[in-house]
């Protein structure tokens, strides 16, 4: 139960401390109303959608389900059923084993933004972004479809009532996603 509870602490410190790195616009400036509420967290929605089974079951192995069914403000880029199965079946079954959680947790805090996302705020913008577990990704809003890392959004801004939820079409991976473009010089 220590063991639990200090790899939940973990998550929870990784997920709070992680720094929101994107020029957008602060949620705080949106007015409340605005948005109207949705009836359940990201989770719920993952939960409601039937989609995300494996997404679901790697979240709640590495501890962190709890931690994102609280915390306010956050972005899920959450891949399919589908997309898992498109990983080799070795890659699965090690991910999955109780042994490897850390590695886990890496992975799955790496389809963590801590802030709310909005399609608006992406589109015409490309960039690196800080994940939950402070590995930057590159969000690029500049083609016909949104990218994430080396994944396309299916379904944008699905939204919840702690965030939002963008549907991906493959499991994004911190050590196979291509560096951030350097800015070009005198730009």
């Amino acid at each position: 139960m220590l063991r639990t509870t200090l790899f939940s602490a973990a998550a929870a410190a990784a997920l709070l401390a992680a720094p929101a790195a994107i020029a957008q616009t602060a949620p705080e400036t949106v007015p409340a109303a605005a948005t109207p509420a949705a009836a359940g967290t990201v989770i719920d929605v993952l939960k409601e959608r039937g989609q995300f089974t494996t997404f679901l079951r790697a979240l709640d192995q590495a501890q962190l389900t709890e931690v994102l069914a609280t915390r306010p403000a956050i972005t899920l880029f959450a891949p399919t059923d589908e997309a898992f199965a498109a990983l080799p079946e070795a890659d699965r079954t090690r991910l999955l084993d109780p042994a490897n959680a850390q590695e886990l947790r890496n992975l799955m805090l790496y389809h963590v933004i801590v802030t709310e996302l909005t399609t608006d705020q992406i589109k015409g913008a490309r960039g690196p972004v800080a994940t939950g577990g402070g590995v930057e990704i590159t969000i690029d809003g500049t083609g016909e479809a949104i990218a994430v890392g080396t994944a396309k959004v299916t379904q944008a801004e699905i939204d919840a009532s702690n965030g939002g939820v963008f549907v991906i079409d493959a499991v994004l991976n911190p050590n196979a996603a291509p560096a951030a473009a350097p800015a070009a010089a005198g730009a």
